[in-house]
């Protein structure tokens, strides 16, 4: 057993690897038994199902962090990054009813919605192809009805992407901050 333990002590000393343990620990904790269920399914009822392209986030994120930095800088700059997050926020705000519209609603019958990302498509396509890669990913899975869900907006964005999006937009703000603080 020192041995292992060892071994665990010598791998958790680099980064991309500590980060791939975190990963590993996180899930093994996510499958321990609490009271009759699993952890992972008292998360399930307050999140539903995690779209897929927060499921491809996730897997690049923790299996190739390099790759995933380079693809964030490359096609998420700060301001792309601070319009989604606002636009996501504002879609929750009015989908839980404080407004008059619900766009919520519009998902079920999304010809509009794919009409306009068709057009985001032919127009940055290129520019964007690893947010293209994703918006197709999640489209493929819509049309083959991976969700138990019939609404496009489930299968585009969810809470835990908003989240991560959220501390995406909040992470620099705030390192700037400690930077003029601290000069």
């Amino acid at each position: 057993m020192t041995r292992l333990n060892h071994l665990v002590a010598q791998l958790a000393q680099w980064p991309y690897i500590r980060t791939r343990l975190y990963a590993l620990a996180l899930g093994v904790l996510m499958f321990m038994p609490l009271g009759d269920l699993v952890l992972w399914r008292y998360v399930y009822g307050f999140i539903n199902d995690l779209s897929p392209g927060t499921w491809v986030l996730l897997f690049v994120w923790f299996g190739f962090p390099g790759a995933f930095y380079f693809w964030v800088r490359q096609e998420l700059p700060f301001k792309r990054r601070l319009i989604l997050c606002l636009g996501m926020l504002v879609f929750y705000v009015l989908a839980l009813g404080s407004g008059p519209v619900d766009p919520y609603a519009y998902g079920y019958q999304p010809w509009a919605i794919l009409v306009a990302l068709t057009a985001w498509v032919a127009w940055q396509g290129r520019a964007a192809p690893g947010l293209t890669l994703l918006l197709g990913v999640d489209l493929a899975v819509y049309a083959l009805h991976g969700l138990t869900s019939n609404n496009l907006w489930d299968y585009l964005f969810d809470p835990v992407l908003m989240i991560m999006l959220g501390v995406s937009v909040i992470r620099p703000l705030m390192s700037r901050r400690k930077i003029r603080t601290q000069s």
